[in-house]
C-alpha cells in the first residue's frame, strides 16, 4: 500500500466511525493529496498529505492569529509541550517518529507533522489527536476566540 492511500485509509477510519463529516478528498495539481471533512467546528478543515516531503498538515486551522501575539506564543509552547517524556504514550508525539511544527501566514495558524521512517498511520493518529487536545487548549484558555472565529458555545 502506498504512503498516500495509508493516509486516506487512516484518515477514512475516523470517517467511518462518524468523527469526521463530509469527508473527501482530492490530488491537487503538485501531487499532494489533500482531504476535507468536518470536525471540531462548523468550519470545513483541510488536511494535506506531502508524502514525497513527508508531512501531514491542518492548514490554516486557526485563523486570526496573529504572529508573535501572545496567543500564538502560547500555541508554539503547546505544541512543543507534546514531545514531552513525561506525557502519557497515547498524548505524546515520538520525536522519533514524528515530528510537529506551526507556520503562521498573514495570521492563518497551519499544524503541520514531519512524518519520520514512513510512519503515516502514526502520524494521522497524532496529528487528529493534536488538533483535538489544542481545540480542548483553547477552551480553556481562548474560549472567546473559539466563540469569536468559530461561533463555539463558551459554556
Amino acid at each position: 500500500m502506498t504512503n498516500d492511500l495509508k493516509v486516506r485509509a487512516a484518515l477514512q477510519a475516523y470517517a467511518d466511525r462518524g468523527v469526521f463529516r463530509g469527508f473527501s478528498d482530492k490530488k491537487t495539481r503538485n501531487g499532494k493529496a489533500a482531504f476535507t471533512f468536518l470536525w471540531q467546528t462548523q468550519r470545513p478543515l483541510e488536511f494535506i498529505a506531502d508524502t514525497n516531503n513527508g508531512t501531514l498538515a491542518f492548514k490554516n486551522l486557526l485563523p486570526d492569529v496573529p504572529s508573535g501575539s501572545a496567543m500564538h506564543k502560547d500555541i508554539k509552547r503547546f505544541l512543543d509541550s507534546l514531545h514531552d517524556r513525561g506525557l502519557p504514550k497515547h498524548r505524546r508525539i515520538d520525536r522519533a517518529r514524528a515530528e510537529v511544527v506551526s507556520i503562521n501566514r498573514g495570521g492563518n495558524l497551519s499544524i503541520l507533522l514531519k512524518v519520520k521512517n514512513n510512519q503515516y498511520k502514526y502520524g494521522v493518529n497524532r496529528l487528529v489527536n493534536l488538533a483535538h487536545e489544542m481545540f480542548v487548549h483553547l477552551n480553556n484558555y481562548y474560549a472567546d476566540y473559539l466563540s469569536e472565529t468559530f461561533g463555539l458555545s463558551q459554556e
